[in-house]
């Protein structure tokens, strides 16, 4: 049989044959890989144990945020983390996970950093070589953004310095990351929800394809620090990291700072423990040091509310012409303030401690006035 023929299909020959038409649709899209779970598969199988970099307030292998504002010493206190995994030490009282860290800093240059472990070091005595599970990445004065936000807009994409990075801790293996700061690192807008849950999710990529934890340092908000939640920008932030800590100069409950030197970390959220945990530190000497509990704190502002009663009061009733002294009797300073309408409910007790604390410190002194045949004492306000 003859073939038909048409004018824009070649005849049939069994030398020749059928011609395959070109594809001449797009390409087709590259399309994600499902991590498909069957929990019968589960059947028998050990539920795996929660891990810690610090129990309790860091979970491992993935993102949380430590945030604190500026000179309250948030990079030094996660710098005393690096360093206690390096050499199996405590950190503030609390028992975190031995380790490597990588330490990503585009806020104190190498100087500073190494000023830093100085003090670190030599608190805890130990060698610089004991250091060597630490990494430091100095981008102070670089572009240190590690997400930003695509030239068509809408998506936060991974910068080469995040590529860099992401390099550095496949080869290192650090199970803790610090990012300081997040100010630094993110390039879009913090206030947007999207652009902010997909810079978290850059960072939870890192955390599970290397296996570690990342913690990104940040600043909060005016309204963050006045309200004490210390965030700042859109919820996604605190929504979307696992821990969110915010460390702070501590407060009595009269809302004074009785100490410039003492801090407090509180644990704001907790996907896997508990929320609203305190840990009071103290600087010294160059690093923070564990104090015990609030009450001491508030113990620390009755005692700074009882030395300015007694210096205002003591000030007061001199203008006025009236004499008070250490000696029992009716002249006696703590007696006759813990009487005055403006001792603030403060005891002749505290009172008392006052004055002892302010004769020693040198801001008060007794003075002995009146004829040799009878020497009277009373109390002055050193100038």
């Amino acid at each position: 049989m003859n073939a038909v023929s048409h004018p824009d299909v070649p005849p049939y020959s069994d030398d020749i044959p059928f011609a395959v038409p070109k594809d001449t649709r797009a390409p087709a899209l590259d399309v994600p890989k499902l991590r498909v779970i069957n929990p019968a598969h589960w059947e028998g199988v050990a539920i795996p144990a929660r891990e810690w970099i610090v129990p309790n307030l860091l979970p491992a292998k993935t993102v949380s945020m430590l945030s604190g504002d500026g000179a309250t010493g948030k990079s030094l206190l996660a710098m005393q983390l690096c360093v206690a995994r390096a050499i199996g030490s405590d950190w503030i009282g609390t028992a975190p996970e031995p380790g490597r860290s990588l330490y990503v800093s585009a806020e104190d240059d190498a100087d500073e950093m190494h000023r830093r472990l100085e003090a670190i070091r030599a608190f805890r005595g130990v060698r610089w070589s004991d250091l060597s599970d630490l990494r430091l990445v100095d981008l102070v004065g670089e572009n240190a953004v590690l997400g930003e936000l695509s030239e068509r807009g809408g998506t936060i994409q991974a910068t080469l310095l995040y590529e860099a990075v992401a390099a550095e801790v496949a080869a290192f293996g650090p199970t803790l990351v610090v990012i300081d700061t997040l100010a630094d690192a993110f390039s879009g807008d913090e206030n947007h929800r999207s652009q902010v849950r997909q810079f978290i999710s850059l960072m939870k990529g890192m955390a599970r394809a290397h296996e570690t934890a990342v913690l990104i340092l940040s600043h909060p908000s005016l309204t963050g620090m006045a309200s004490g939640s210390g965030s700042s920008g859109s919820t996604s932030w605190n929504n979307t990291v696992r821990s969110r800590l915010y460390f702070e100069r501590a407060k009595a409950q009269d809302g004074t700072e009785p100490d410039p030197d003492v801090r407090t970390l509180t644990t704001k959220k907790a996907n896997y423990g508990r929320s609203g945990d305190v840990l009071t530190v103290r600087w010294r000497d160059g690093i923070f040091v564990p104090l015990d509990g609030i009450d001491g704190l508030d113990a620390m502002a009755r005692a700074r509310k009882a030395e300015d009663t007694f210096l205002r009061l003591l000030g007061r009733l001199t203008e006025q012409g009236m004499n008070v002294s250490a000696n029992n009797g009716p002249t006696h300073a703590p007696t006759i303030f813990a009487r005055h309408p403006d001792a603030g409910g403060v005891t002749k007790q505290e009172l008392s401690r006052a004055m002892m604390h302010l004769l020693g410190a040198g801001s008060i002194r007794i003075m002995e006035f009146g004829p040799a045949s009878k020497r009277r004492s009373k109390l002055v306000v050193e100038a």
